[in-house]
């Protein structure tokens, strides 16, 4: 069975119940856990410049190695945000996550931040992409301007809303606090305060798609499954240094 084939048994295993969850995953862990060291000497080995991604899905980069707690593909590594993370400190010279700090509690989101702090370089840099809290409130007080309208009717048809409900900001912003996974959304204050919190600085931020960095233009991804233009408009994405 291909890669893709096992990870849909499991994640269907995973569903049906907590129990069959906690000991799938558990299982599933130990075993990418014991494959992981020979996936990571294999990209170490091959490039000068190490480029994580964190939480990567289906997604990968040339260059660049892709870690996430579920992999889908034999290149792409193990990794818990909760724990710590197999790379050595001041090792990483780019960090990429894009929609994935969103996915884990707020405790959770505080490690990986310090976990990422500690193994990237003197110098280094990280991009983080994550719905903004901000634009969610804004969304849900309103009034609504004509782009902001029409971006929520065609996020309401992409996720099969009713013709009656398309119209609906409350919709995408349930879904954005408590749908696709969701465990904690960030504001721009708060994101800048954990990252500057674990030891990072120069927090910037950036249009999803646009940077200054040349090792991470091409790299935001996330616009491709949800549509550029709602996720230009609804994403936070921040750049952050780690001092020399």
């Amino acid at each position: 069975m291909a890669a893709g084939g096992v990870t849909g048994t499991v994640k269907k295993l995973m569903d049906r119940s907590p129990l069959v969850e906690q000991v799938t995953r558990s299982t599933w862990g130990i075993g990418q856990k014991a494959v992981r060291p020979r996936r990571l000497l294999k990209y170490l080995s091959g490039t000068d410049m190490v480029r994580v991604m964190i939480g990567a899905g289906p997604t990968d980069h040339p260059g660049w190695i892709a870690t996430d707690l579920t992999p889908t593909r034999p290149d792409v590594i193990y990794l818990d945000a909760g724990e710590p993370f197999p790379f050595d400190t001041d090792s990483v010279d780019r960090i990429h996550t894009e929609h994935m700090i969103e996915h884990v509690d707020y405790a959770t989101g505080q490690n990986m931040l310090t976990e990422c702090a500690r193994v990237l370089k003197p110098g280094g840099r990280i991009r983080i992409a994550t719905p903004d809290y901000d634009t969610m409130i804004r969304l849900a007080v309103g009034p609504l301007d004509p782009e902001a309208q029409a971006l929520i009717e065609d996020a309401n048809r992409r996720n099969g809303m009713a013709e009656d409900q398309l119209g609906g900001a409350i919709f995408v912003v349930n879904r954005m606090f408590s749908g696709h996974g969701h465990r904690f959304l960030y504001s721009e204050q708060l994101l800048t305060r954990c990252l500057e919190t674990a030891g990072l600085t120069d927090v910037q931020r950036h249009i999803a798609g646009e940077t200054d960095d040349a090792e991470f233009a091409g790299i935001d991804k996330h616009g491709n499954q949800i549509g550029a233009e709602w996720n230009r408009y609804h994403t936070l994405a921040v750049e952050a240094v780690k001092p020399s």
